[in-house]
This record gives structure tokens, C-alpha cells and sequence, in this order.
């Protein structure tokens, strides 16, 4: 049975069912959603419909005396195709799963795309809809790039091909991961290159996170020339970087129209290139908190001692701390970059770490290493740093005894375990 299918949120006028179809069926589309994601399927039924796609919608078009049952059986013998927007509380409800598994009964092999999945949400979808390919339209740039993603895939999917227009360019003149000759093995990808064209937007001398006042920020300024630049250059990776900055620190950047609006040239601009890329939002979840949990799981290794492991998101100086164990530094998650991190982030260091000592603002001295992480699409995208307070280790130091103990300390849980060499 279909469920809240009360007409809560009519349109202002329902078109007339179409009466004559030429043989064809009535909709081209039964768009299936979750009530908690209404406005999903009114957002994506919008969409189709004013691209002429013929539409079957519960909350535009159940209507109030007919039976759920002889609704649901119109929308699987009168529609082309069932879309099914993904969501956790959609693939958790009995109702919606009898939907989707009555679309995929009629098309088991998918030749003919009676069932197309569309993720709105980050879910995991099991059995037999992990099958199927689908694609996301949560995390989208903006609601142009969604638009424009919806209505590619579901013309791919009615059209059986996604052959390009234009003739693609010849790979072996490319800067791709192999030569293009055949035989020839791939290259060896070197950890700071990107997949992405341009360079990074910390490389540029519009780099609009500045130091000043003894700490990083926005420039308004910067950040204006810094859109007109990555424009002219056509640099989609700084162009990606830059976007992914004002998304985190967009409250800087709402107050000035002028550069909000170069923003958004910005992304308009760049709106094909991202178009299946992860939005902001996406790539910190995706990117940035498995990084998380190993700084602090490596942290909770070496508890009670004064080895700092600090991570750095590279791509938002301005709140870079997003994780920080056994703090002696006083810094927490959200502070700012240092000038050191900046310095590498700026002049991104090469594949070798190197040990230096550091030295703090009140004199201390501390052996510190920086590590650069890289993402073979994205380039640098943090730095995970280990600080040792030396001075606590010193044969002489007060509570070194403490520390010994510290390090020796060995948990209740036994677990044997083998190694092979």
C-alpha cells in the first residue's frame, strides 16, 4: 500500500491527463519518493516536467477517493519508468521497497530502464538495488549543476548511449596516467599531482587567505581577484579548492554582494566541469574525517604523553584544526592554520618528511614533523603533524617517571597475534 498520498501540497492547476497517446503509455515517469522527502519529488518532478517529460507524482496526482492500491497499479502499467529517490527512510520503509521491487520484477536485466535509483541522500543501498547504476543529486553545487545532472541521466537513460557529441580528444597527447602507445605501462603517479587541470589555488599570488594580525584570513579583496583569475584561467582546480573555501567560510563571504557574486560566477563557470563531482559538503566527509578518526585513534595510542599529533584541512586554512590529540599547543579543533602549515600549504613540501625543531611562542623547543596527505583527484588536501615536547622526556624532567609509565602501560585485553615475514 502506498502511504501519504494525501494531496497535502496540490499545484495550483493539474493538467489534464493526456486522452490520446498514440500507443504509447500515459507518463513518461512515476516519481517515487519517501513522505519525509516530498520535496525531493516535487523538486525532481518540476524538473522533468518542464523539460516535456510526462509526470506521475503521489502528491500531485493521488487523488483524494481512489484506492492506493489501483494508484500503484496505474503509476507500473501507465509509466515508462519508475524513478526512486534514495534515501534512508525510503529504503527503510516496507511500502516503498514493494514499489521499487515491483519496477525491477517487470525489468529484472534492466535492458529496458523500467527502474531508475537516484540517491538523494548518503545511503547504502543493499541487495539488488547495488546492482543497479545510479547516480546522486545531494552535494551538487548548486541547483543548476542538479538540474542539469538530472536531466543528462535520465536522457542517457532513455537513450540506451551516452556517446559524446564532440569527437574526444586523442589520449596519447594528453597528460593522462599513461603514454597512450600501446603496451606501454602507466606511469608512476607522484603524490602531488592532481587529476584536476590548473594549478592549486594556494599557488596563485590571488591567494586570498592572508596573514595578518597574527593570524589567517579572508581577504575580500583577494578572494574578488582571486575568481577573476581562476575565470580567465579556466583553472578547474583552483576553481574547485576555491569553492570549497567559501563554502566552509561562507558567513565571510555573504556580507560583501560584490564577491558573492563572483562566486557564483565562479561556479557557473565551472558548472560542467563539477557536474559529477562531490560537492563540499561530500568531499569533507569523504576526504577529510577518515583522516580524522586515524589522528585520533593514533592519539588515544600514545594517551597521557606529550606527543601532539595535530590535522590540518589544507583546503580551509582559516579553520584547519579538525582533529588534535594530547594538546600542548592550545589549540582545538577549529582553530586556525599555523604559519608553518600555511608555509607548506603554500609551498607544498615533496614526498620526503622531514624531522625539524620547532619552536613555540613562549621559547619551547619541540621535535616536529610534518606529513603531507594527497588525493590523486584533489592534490594536497591536509597535513597530519606530530609535535614532541623534548623537554618532558629529559633525564632530569619533573614526572619523566610518569611518562616512562605511561609509555609501558599495557591494556587488560590479551590478544595473541602471529606476524609473517
Amino acid at each position: 500500500m502506498l502511504t501519504n498520498m494525501d494531496d497535502t501540497s496540490p499545484r495550483e492547476a493539474a493538467d489534464p491527463e493526456p486522452t490520446d497517446t498514440g500507443g504509447r503509455t500515459k507518463y513518461d515517469f512515476f516519481v517515487s519518493c519517501h513522505p519525509d522527502d516530498h520535496a525531493w519529488g516535487e523538486w525532481v518532478a518540476w524538473q522533468l516536467e518542464d523539460a516535456d517529460y510526462r509526470i506521475l507524482l503521489p502528491d500531485w496526482d493521488f487523488r483524494p477517493g481512489e484506492s492506493s492500491v489501483a494508484f500503484l497499479q496505474k503509476a507500473m502499467t501507465q509509466s515508462e519508468c519508475m524513478i526512486a529517490l534514495l534515501s534512508e527512510s525510503y529504503l527503510t520503509s516496507p511500502d516503498k521497497e514493494r514499489e521499487w521491487k515491483v519496477a525491477y520484477g517487470s525489468d529484472p536485466s534492466g535492458s529496458a530502464s523500467r527502474l531508475l535509483p537516484v540517491r538523494i541522500s548518503d545511503c547504502d543501498l543493499p541487495g539488488l538495488l547495488g546492482d543497479i547504476k545510479t547516480f546522486d543529486l545531494f552535494d551538487m553545487a548548486d541547483e543548476a549543476a542538479t538540474s542539469n545532472l538530472l536531466l543528462a541521466q535520465v536522457s542517457h537513460a532513455r537513450a540506451d548511449r551516452a556517446k559524446p557529441k564532440k569527437k574526444p580528444p586523442f589520449p596519447g597527447t594528453s597528460k593522462g596516467t599513461g603514454t597512450g602507445l600501446p603496451g606501454a605501462v602507466p606511469r608512476r603517479f607522484r603524490s602531488s599531482e592532481s587529476l584536476l587541470r590548473g594549478a592549486p589555488l594556494a599557488s596563485l599570488a590571488e591567494y586570498p587567505v592572508r596573514w595578518g594580525e597574527g593570524r589567517p584570513n579572508l581577504d575580500p579583496e583577494y578572494l574578488r581577484r582571486a575568481c577573476r583569475r581562476v575565470i580567465a584561467d579556466r583553472n578547474v582546480r583552483a576553481a574547485v579548492e576555491l569553492i570549497y573555501l567559501v563554502t566552509q567560510n561562507h558567513q565571510d563571504v555573504e556580507i560583501s554582494p560584490d564577491t558573492y557574486d563572483l562566486v557564483q560566477q565562479v561556479k557557473a563557470e565551472f558548472r560542467e566541469e563539477m557536474k559529477y563531482m562531490d560537492g563540499p559538503q561530500a568531499q569533507q566527509r569523504n576526504l577529510i574525517e577518515p583522516l580524522i578518526n586515524l589522528t585520533n585513534g593514533v592519539g588515544v595510542m600514545f594517551a597521557n604523553l606529550p606527543i601532539e599529533f595535530v590535522l590540518h584541512d589544507t583546503r580551509d586554512p582559516l579553520r584547519s584544526v579538525c582533529a588534535i590529540q594530547n594538546v600542548f599547543t592550545g589549540r582545538q579543533v577549529g582553530s586556525p592554520v599555523s604559519n608553518v602549515a600555511l608555509a607548506r600549504i603554500v609551498n607544498p613540501p615533496g614526498p620526503d618528511v622531514a624531522v625539524y625543531q620547532g619552536r613555540l611562542s613562549n621559547g619551547r623547543r619541540v621535535r616536529s614533523t610534518t606529513i603531507p596527505i594527497y588525493h590523486r583527484v584533489f592534490g594536497l588536501i591536509a597535513l597530519l603533524c606530530i609535535n614532541v615536547d623534548t623537554e618532558k622526556f629529559a633525564p632530569d624532567a619533573p614526572g619523566r617517571e610518569n611518562l616512562l609509565r605511561a609509555l609501558a602501560y599495557l591494556p587488560d585485553e590479551v590478544v595473541d597475534e602471529t606476524f609473517y615475514v
